[in-house]
């Protein structure tokens, strides 16, 4: 018995590390960069929106800012990245330099490709 048990907690250990997410710790991350670091971090991107309660398409996956958590912070679904916000559709998530620092934050979108905010009123 103890064998088995064993044997299921080493599975379940390599199944949570298989998700853990590819980050610095306590930085914040555009999902797009996250992407970049590691495609697997997909999945767990992907987590932290469910447990966000966020939509999962590509926009929330690419336009949303992170937190990457240090070991022994608990975050929903024990990926170690906690959902901070969405920065769509008015801004992007623009990577580095944000607050001075390393850190990726949500900014006002510039260059045309960009603007959402084109209103067409047709009465």
């Amino acid at each position: 018995m103890s064998r088995l048990a064993l044997i299921a907690t080493v599975i379940s250990t390599l199944v949570s590390a298989a998700f853990a997410v590819v980050c610095t710790q306590a930085e914040t991350y555009c999902g797009s960069r996250l992407l970049k670091l590691d495609a697997n971090n997909r999945k767990v991107i992907e987590g932290a929106l469910a447990s966000g309660r966020q939509s999962i398409d590509d926009a929330h996956i690419n336009q949303s800012v992170f937190w990457c958590a240090p070991p022994g912070v608990p975050v929903p679904g024990d990926s170690g990245l906690l959902f901070v916000t969405y920065c769509g559709p008015e801004n992007v998530c623009q990577e580095g330099g944000a607050l001075g620092g390393v850190s990726d934050a949500c900014a006002a979108s510039t260059g045309g490709g960009l603007n959402h905010r084109r209103h067409h009123h047709h009465h």
